[in-house]
């Protein structure tokens, strides 16, 4: 019986090379990401599966695997706003991501920007190499009321380190109701209404899904909501925001910092060349890596994985499918 081939896109085959080297059942090869490229490697290696990260494919990689009597793009990773779930249907291929793996490096790295900017971390830290040992006034997170837009299982970590460690006060914001009592996880207050939220927190961290729905939620309308001095962290999805909206409430001084580690356009690129976030001092910004760490990276690796062999073994109950309407 010959060995099945999977193709992981390059950047996740070296996040978890430890995990896709000691497959024994199937054999996985790195593959470039590009759609073009991976395209064309699907057809010559006559593969049906393949593992990508946040690459977008809009068109060819469908038409590919289309040419195999089922196949399966399973995300490394959450959020699957990168792959066509319709032209994936249409085609015949299962869409898979990988749920509740990488909540606790996402939560944890919202919290350690957070932190950067109460303290102003950034900014002394760089005055700093430039040779100024000058102070900076910051504030405690202690008493803060911490705002959560998105409750998922990132939202319930989040919730649960800022409450049950830095003894803040949290507000959660979904469209539904969660299963579990909020109350669980240090909420004080749940609430349906994202209006509510901007306005009582002191602090906003964003953990919304991206899908038509909350396409540039955070928006210019809203972040009035939001109090004077009040700080804003996307973990999530960069598309959720109005960038150029962000911005100018940040140089407005309305709003007293923001933290980001997803964009629109990655890498980034300013929503306007005169609106560039990169030249606010009271902006954090780092390069879409909160679920990178080595824990969550082998994690994600393999519950795709997991995914991967399910479909080959025709297990289709037992995928963590998103592809379905």
């Amino acid at each position: 019986m010959n060995t099945e081939t999977i193709l992981v896109s390059e950047l996740e085959f070296r996040k978890a090379g430890e995990v896709f080297q000691a497959a024994k059942d199937v054999r996985c090869e790195p593959a470039p990401p590009d759609e073009t490229a991976l395209t064309a490697a699907v057809i010559s290696h006559d593969v049906r599966a393949v593992i990508v990260g946040v690459a977008p494919y809009r068109g060819p990689l469908y038409q590919a695997l289309g040419r195999k009597n089922g196949a399966i793009i399973a995300r490394f990773g959450v959020g699957h706003d990168s792959v066509d779930k319709l032209l994936a249907r249409q085609h015949g291929i299962v869409v898979t991501n990988t749920p509740g793996v990488l909540d606790i490096s996402v939560a944890e790295h919202s919290i350690w920007l957070m932190g950067c900017l109460a303290r102003k971390i950034v900014q002394l830290e760089t005055r700093f190499r430039k040779g100024e040992f000058a102070a900076e006034v910051g504030t405690e997170l202690r008493g803060k009321t911490l705002g959560i837009l998105g409750f998922g299982g990132i939202g319930h970590s989040v919730a649960s380190i800022a409450h049950f460690g830095f003894g803040m006060k949290v507000i959660a914001c979904s469209r539904n109701k969660p299963a579990e009592p909020p109350a669980r996880f240090g909420v004080e207050r749940f609430t349906t209404d994202a209006e509510e939220l901007f306005r009582a927190a002191d602090i906003v961290s964003v953990h919304l899904p991206a899908n038509a729905n909350t396409q540039r939620f955070v928006n210019a309308a809203r972040l009035t909501w939001l109090k004077p001095g009040a700080m804003l962290i996307n973990t999530a999805r960069g598309a959720l925001l109005d960038e150029e909206a962000l911005y100018n409430a940040l140089a407005s001084g309305r709003l007293a910092g923001t933290a980001l580690d997803v964009f629109e356009r990655e890498p980034y690129v300013p929503a306007r060349p005169d609106k560039d976030l990169r030249k606010l001092e009271n902006v954090v910004l780092t390069p879409h890596v909160g679920s990178n760490t080595r824990e969550a990276n082998r994690r994600m690796a393999e519950s795709s994985l997991e995914n991967v062999r399910c479909f080959l073994a025709g297990k289709l109950d037992r995928l963590t499918r998103v592809d379905q309407p």
